[in-house]
């Protein structure tokens, strides 16, 4: 009988510590929590951002180490395409459109494979140059742009890297979205990052491998 009750209460035990780790899949994994960025926006609205360093981890250190320095404060959101994305990410009162230094774009058509989320509502993904045709030699010419999605694009998946997913704010992303816009698909009213910084928890970033602009032949 007492040989019953220590099996029983083992088993209680045991069933006890599977739910508390259930419940907390959601939010916490143990030992290797993700970074989380997030952007308060000029208009009061704010997201959060999942970061995947285990799918683009060089492309994630380059994003964590421009947040956390300050370069996107004050960068205005300066692309809506309706019911695509929304771009943002240039750097604040210059003439620049990027961090000045280049990053290898890490997608699979560019020969990495870790990278197979896809681009559905919420990815954050990072913004190249691009043209219709030819369009490989610019695959190493990300930098500090991002996009955020606002609905499935299988058309560009495996040709942009994707390194992060909204998990809170959506709605207020979408909101930002429905701006009016000029022929350019920029905001005719202003609306910019007030301030991007990333909580990195576990994640340790290492310094991002970047491309001197001038050794990329693109024209």
């Amino acid at each position: 009988m007492a040989k019953r009750k220590t099996i029983f209460r083992t088993a209680a035990a045991l069933l006890m510590t599977v739910a508390v780790l259930l419940s907390c899949a959601g939010c916490v994994v143990i030992g290797n929590r993700k970074p989380i960025a997030t952007i308060v926006f000029s208009n009061g609205t704010e997201a959060t951002i999942r970061l995947y360093p285990n799918k683009a981890p060089n492309t994630v250190d380059n994003f964590i180490k421009l947040a956390n320095s300050g370069f996107y404060d004050g960068s205005p959101v300066h692309r809506i395409v309706e019911y695509v994305l929304v771009q943002m990410g240039g750097p604040a009162n210059s003439d620049e459109s990027d961090a000045g230094y280049y990053i290898k774009g890490e997608f699979a058509d560019n020969g990495f494979v870790k990278d197979n989320l896809i681009f559905n509502e919420g990815i954050v993904g990072m913004a190249r140059l691009a043209a219709d045709e030819d369009d490989k030699k610019f695959y190493n010419t990300g930098s500090s742009q991002f996009f955020i999605m606002l609905e499935p694009k299988a058309s560009m998946d495996g040709k942009y890297c994707a390194f992060g997913k909204v998990i809170t704010g959506m709605t207020d992303i979408v909101a930002i979205s429905k701006m009016d816009v000029d022929d350019n698909d920029y905001p005719r009213d202003e609306i910019y990052i007030v301030s991007l910084r990333v909580n990195c928890y576990d994640y340790k970033p290492n310094e991002p491998k970047t491309i001197d602009k001038s050794s990329v032949d693109i024209y």
